[in-house]
């Protein structure tokens, strides 16, 4: 029996945000940025606060840029919206752990 394909709007709107996040970040201008950001802060932002010296993995957007917002250049092209992170603390950002980083 043939199969039917149904458009799904939710599965469209998650497959559409995707591809903005993906064009952001294979960007020329993020990579660069992300780059600078590597250079100039090496070391974990969070555990450079608590006396810690770890290696930085993450360049993290502080505030979030949003794939329908008319800001999102704004956002995602942002030197100062950005964090340098280790591992740890990047994935205690996106647990959203209101973070207590110890």
């Amino acid at each position: 029996m043939p199969t039917i394909k149904q458009n799904n709007p939710v599965r469209n709107d998650r497959t559409l945000g995707k591809r903005v996040y993906q064009k952001v970040y294979q960007d020329k201008r993020w990579k660069r940025l992300r780059q600078v950001k590597f250079m100039e802060n090496p070391i974990c932002e969070k555990c450079r606060e608590r006396g810690i010296t770890t290696v930085t993995q993450h360049i993290h957007h502080v505030k979030p840029f949003d794939v329908n917002s008319p800001d999102l250049e704004a956002r995602a092209f942002d030197y100062d919206n950005l964090i340098s992170l280790c591992v740890e603390c990047h994935n205690k950002m996106h647990r959203g752990s209101n973070i207590e980083f110890r």
